[in-house]
């Protein structure tokens, strides 16, 4: 895996979430593993979330993929954008893990985009953490503060904010990167046609945390404790909700918050990555996963597969998309490795009970590892 070329701490303590800044050669070895023409027949793909954006004599013109024909898209200044790029080629999700330094949980996706000369997107903010690679080619990046910027949508489909003064006004080179914390207004403009990968974050808010609630009671064994009040006095006014009883009815939310289950609840959410379908066309056995192993087949999470987990128990228990799954805790070093693409070990079989197959079986059953 390749390495950034950065001081990671340094950068964690004085630009994440805080303010922008520009890395130069951060990926100094980085080299496009697609061109805008392998990005086209991804946005071919039912599946995959693209648009084009252009802009032609002024006006600006969004159009959902996926495409067929790119011949009246690609007129004027266009710019072809593709997301989850991660979920689809191998070599996008080990750019991802590039990034490790901050934890699964908060990784989004990989958008990728090329723009001929001069196109754009128009000057916009974001509400995520969002390191820009650039690939080949250059584009002119203005970074602005945030503050109070207006939102129109020339198109119905396409958010922007007017022009602001930038704090940051420079050209990317390839293997460079651009960090933006949130809320800081941005405007990049290809300099000739380029690539540009977008390694987003997510952040979730409190409406979708609380999301998660009706979940929690889901889990097996889980209470559902209602209100009482066996001190109640008599109602001076029935229309009052007195402060006791507001502070007793959050006093029960919070209280419910404060369990396993949520704690699992929480897990499931912030595992799930909404990957792809993609299940074998024949299940796949225990003995199955053995004779791969034996045979020499790599055996690692599918691309864009990243899961997460907690504490220790006596079983180790990781997240996939919102599932759970349980082994043994003995295999816990084995499947972290395994995590960061490492293929498991051929010993494997000669050293391990059945229950590790059954869940690699599972896992590649559902789409989420694969047999490579």
């Amino acid at each position: 895996m390749q390495s950034v070329n950065f001081d990671i701490d340094d950068f964690l303590s004085n630009y994440w979430q805080k303010r922008p800044v520009v890395l130069r050669q951060a990926l100094s070895d980085f080299s496009d593993f697609l061109d805008e023409h392998d990005l086209a027949g991804l946005s071919e793909d039912d599946e995959v979330d693209s648009r084009i954006i252009q802009n032609t004599d002024g006006n600006w013109h969004v159009t959902q993929g996926p495409f067929e024909d790119f011949a009246p898209l690609c007129k004027g200044k266009w710019t072809l954008l593709v997301q989850g790029v991660d979920k689809y080629l191998d070599e996008a999700s080990e750019l991802m893990r590039t990034f490790s330094f901050i934890p699964h949980w908060r990784m989004d996706d990989l958008m990728v985009s090329f723009a001929n000369a001069g196109a754009g997107v128009g000057p916009h903010l974001d509400q995520y953490d969002v390191f820009l690679l650039q690939g080949k080619g250059q584009r002119h990046w203005k970074v602005g503060e945030p503050g109070e910027h207006e939102t129109h949508y020339p198109h119905p489909l396409l958010s922007q904010i007017d022009g602001f003064e930038p704090v940051i006004d420079t050209v990317l080179q390839p293997g460079d990167v651009l960090y933006i914390p949130p809320g800081w207004p941005h405007d990049g403009v290809a300099v000739n046609d380029c690539l540009t990968y977008s390694i987003g974050f997510r952040a979730p808010d409190q409406s979708q945390l609380f999301d998660i609630l009706p979940d929690m009671f889901e889990e097996s064994g889980t209470g559902n404790i209602r209100f009482s009040d066996p001190t109640r006095t008599r109602a001076a006014d029935p229309s009052s909700v007195s402060p006791e009883d507001l502070r007793q009815l959050k006093l029960l939310i919070k209280n419910a918050l404060d369990t396993d289950a949520c704690d699992t609840a929480l897990l499931r959410f912030l595992s799930n990555q909404y990957l792809p379908e993609q299940v074998p066309e024949t299940l796949i056995s225990r003995s199955d996963v053995k004779n791969a192993l034996e045979n020499g087949i790599d055996i690692v999470p599918s691309p864009g597969c990243r899961p997460v987990y907690t504490s220790e128990s006596d079983n180790f228990t990781f997240y996939v998309n919102g599932e759970a799954f349980t082994c043994d805790e003995k295999y816990k070093a084995m499947m972290l490795a395994n995590f960061t693409g490492r293929p498991l070990p051929p010993s494997l079989t000669s050293r391990a009970d059945c229950t590790i197959f059954d869940l690699l079986a599972t896992l590649i059953n559902k789409g989420y590892w694969a047999m490579e």
